[in-house]
């Protein structure tokens, strides 16, 4: 089968881009696509990676249920509906969890707060595209919206990306820690690569717009699902069956937020008051990206070793998430664009 070509350049995603918008590392979206056939991109002309928006749906979804402790090998061949079918069950899981703890009503809709001019104008001529949905269409600004919203608990927040407002990354982190936790979602008309993988390293999802509100429905259905079914997942103790694809399953956890590329960039950066600090955080990063992956890669003499390495790879992982973030709040206060 000859893999088609795609002639929209804007619908489409660079595997870096893609690494940010689903927080699965560049490694681990090859190794699903070349082991267990998960995803099928496209190529460009020159034979490179394209990612379009349905793929990183689906990578999303895939990424949920590895999260959930799912072995990427059991699910990575089931059609997209299984998927979120899989992710349902859990979530619904949380929800009865969630509302026994709070006594609340088990069947109250999720609230969906739209900040989004282009989507309320949607909404207005078709409101029943929502239906079964609380959604609140807020005409204030973002901070207002912040303001005024401290108390109040959401599922999904939808943002709309202005070419001249961009969104900073703090905001949509004091978003995602509003009561309920919830999802930030910000549409777009337009936005650079570089613009969509900071989005993505700060929690959102992103989805273009011109969209029908079915289509948008559907993401926001994604996430409310996704966002329950994580919840569960944080609250259960970890475990992993050795058997079952235990390097993709924790590459996967643990995402990287900075290819080689940017990293590379931030070694060479010089600051306003030639701090060396991204230098130097930049080369630790990449220090335990090596690591990372030579331990997973490491030959192994029995099931125990291969399991210490995996200990190993997973440490590796979470440290340098920590890092990668203490990056990305020090990028953000030197305004380094990356």
């Amino acid at each position: 089968m000859t893999t088609k070509l795609l002639e929209d350049p804007a619908r489409v995603y660079q595997i870096g881009t893609v690494s940010s918008l689903t927080g699965v590392d560049a490694h681990t979206i090859r190794a699903w696509e070349r082991r267990y056939g998960a995803i099928k991109p496209n190529r460009s002309q020159t034979g490179r990676r394209l990612y379009d928006d349905q793929t990183v749906e689906r990578l999303q979804l895939l990424k949920a249920l590895v999260d959930c402790n799912e072995a990427i090998g059991q699910i990575a061949h089931l059609p997209d509906d299984n998927l979120r079918e899989r992710l349902g069950r859990i979530a619904r899981h949380e929800a009865h969890a969630t509302s026994a703890r709070e006594s609340s009503d088990e069947d109250a809709p999720p609230r969906i707060a739209v900040l989004a001019t282009s989507v309320a104008h949607q909404l207005a001529a078709n409101a029943a595209a929502f239906g079964g949905l609380d959604v609140h269409v807020h005409e204030s600004a973002i901070e207002h919206f912040l303001e005024e919203q401290r108390g109040s608990r959401w599922d999904v927040v939808i943002l709309e990306l202005a070419e001249a407002r961009p969104i900073a990354a703090p905001t949509l982190r004091a978003i995602a820690e509003l009561p309920g936790q919830p999802a930030v979602l910000v549409v777009y008309p337009f936005a650079t690569a570089a613009t969509l993988a900071k989005l993505g390293r700060a929690g959102a999802v992103t989805s273009r717009t011109p969209l029908p509100l079915g289509s948008l429905r559907r993401i926001v259905d994604d996430l409310v699902v996704i966002r329950l079914a994580r919840r569960r997942a944080r609250a259960r103790t970890p475990h992993r069956d050795s058997t079952q694809e235990g390097e993709e399953t924790a590459a996967a956890t643990v995402g990287r937020r900075f290819d080689d590329a940017q990293l590379a960039r931030l070694l060479e950066v010089s600051t306003a008051i030639d701090c060396e600090c991204p230098n130097h955080l930049s080369s630790i990063v990449t220090g335990l990206v090596a690591f990372e992956q030579y331990s997973r890669d490491c030959l192994s003499r029995d099931e125990q070793d291969a399991a210490q390495h995996r200990r190993l790879a997973d440490g590796t992982a979470e440290a340098r998430a920590l890092m990668e973030q203490l990056l990305v709040e020090l990028c953000e206060h030197e305004g380094i664009q990356i």
